[in-house]
């Protein structure tokens, strides 16, 4: 009777600690490669986005004052969150942002900046985001929701709409968005 309860006992315990519920995903994302300084000051710092306990990608209104008093990124509104990413999304994405070959540091655009998709790094209370334009191909990295540094990132458009698609498959949008420009 005694060994009865004391593997009740157990099971009990093991019932509890394995069912955790929540939406953060047991394994972390952490970035193992080595960054180049301008990606870490295009980024400003890669704490967040290379250790990130959850990733979060969104669809925003394309209109920089839709943001108002609603949840926003940088003043655009964000109209759609996805599920949290997989760990293997996560790495396809990081691939992206911390790939100093995806970026042209040497010359800028003179394109509206209008983002469609972003991607929200969460870790300790901090926050950081990375939002995508497909018209003119430039992203924006930026914290706790505010304006962040500008940059083109031409060589992984394909990369960066592959992943949204597979993020959100049924917006029209995304689908209607052409590979290259």
């Amino acid at each position: 009777m005694r060994n009865l309860k004391f593997y009740i006992a157990v099971a009990a315990v093991f019932a509890v600690t394995g069912c955790k519920s929540g939406d953060a995903p047991k394994e972390r994302f952490m970035f193992t490669g080595k960054t180049d300084p301008q990606v870490e000051k295009l980024l400003g710092g890669i704490d967040v986005y290379a250790d990130a306990v959850r990733v979060i990608p969104v669809i925003v209104n394309s209109d920089p004052n839709s943001g108002g008093k609603k949840e926003n990124l940088e003043g655009y509104a964000i109209v759609k969150k996805g599920k949290i990413m997989t760990p293997d999304q996560v790495k396809k994405l990081q691939s992206v942002v911390f790939d100093v070959n995806v970026y042209d540091f040497n010359s800028s655009k003179r394109c509206l900046f209008s983002p469609y998709i972003g991607f929200i790094f969460e870790k300790g209370g901090k926050q950081s985001h990375a939002l995508f334009c497909f018209t003119c191909n430039e992203v924006s990295y930026g914290r706790d929701g505010k304006q962040g540094n500008l940059e083109d990132f031409d060589p992984a458009r394909k990369e960066i709409l592959s992943l949204a698609r597979e993020l959100f498959p049924n917006d029209a949008k995304l689908a209607a968005i052409k590979d290259e420009l």
